[in-house]
């Protein structure tokens, strides 16, 4: 191979991985993938409640009570961030948990005495919540969280349709 047969490789390469980048970086979210992230919020706004207000019972019951429903919503969200992010993954996943503490532990500071205040409600409603419905609490809690990313196209929309054609 020669020299420049080398180098349109690698440019080829490179611009490949420039191009698909930003695309995996904003995969769009499924159904299943939005309700897991929003659970994964709520139990991290709950665990700084935790520390914050001395709601340490609380929070270990909540843990308990959805053990099942936290271990599901953790697997999704890593794969989602495996299919968005790739190799990158791991690092991503770990600093949006990091990042999602502390903009939680911000919104706790700015809230001042508010914060305590709400947050026994807010345990007494999740705790009361079956739990199936545990996505759905959560998204109509709205907890931030910061993965922005567009919900996906229903199956049947006529985006899917177009991009299903173009496959073809």
């Amino acid at each position: 191979m020669s020299k420049i047969s080398k180098f349109r490789t690698v440019v080829a390469a490179i611009a490949g991985v420039a191009i698909a980048g930003p695309a995996l970086a904003n995969a769009c979210l499924r159904p299943e993938e939005r309700g897991a992230l929003d659970v994964r919020a709520l139990q991290t706004y709950l665990m700084v409640s935790a520390l914050n207000c001395q709601k340490g019972e609380s929070y270990n019951q909540f843990i308990r009570r959805f053990g099942n429903e936290l271990s599901s919503a953790n697997r999704v969200t890593n794969a989602y961030f495996t299919r968005a992010y790739g190799g990158q993954a791991r690092t991503r996943f770990d600093s949006n948990n990091t990042n999602m503490a502390n903009e939680h532990s911000e919104d706790a500071i700015r809230a001042g005495s508010f914060f305590c205040r709400d947050a026994e409600p807010l345990f007494q409603g999740a705790l009361a919540t079956p739990g199936p419905q545990l996505a759905q609490f959560a998204a109509q809690r709205n907890i931030p969280q910061s993965v922005t990313a567009p919900e996906c196209p229903a199956a049947g929309a006529p985006a899917a349709r177009q991009a299903a054609a173009r496959r073809r």
